[in-house]
């Protein structure tokens, strides 16, 4: 395994994320996965979220109904908000 920091191959087993192997860099102390994968929810689900907030459920209750978490949904809410200020002021 290398480092993906330093590229050296001083590296240990360093319990696991997730179900997946996490590995530590003897030389430089990152901590990394052997391989990564995107976490990504599809644009229903976050169309679902946004609409069940303009519907008046708190983010918290979103979490509770969806399991996605609610700072992931504050995300999404913030941004729409700049993609809506960016086309009202075209």
């Amino acid at each position: 395994m290398q480092c993906p920091c330093c590229y050296s191959t001083q590296t240990f087993k360093n319990g696991f994320r997730k179900g997946r192997q996490c590995y530590k860099c003897k030389q430089c102390g990152r901590q990394f996965l052997e391989s990564y994968q995107a976490w990504c929810y599809s644009n229903d689900v976050k169309q679902l979220c946004l609409k069940m907030h303009l519907k008046g459920m708190s983010l918290r209750e979103i979490e509770r109904v969806t399991d996605i978490h609610h700072t992931t949904i504050l995300h999404w809410l913030r941004k729409a908000r700049l993609d809506l200020d960016e086309i009202s002021n075209t």
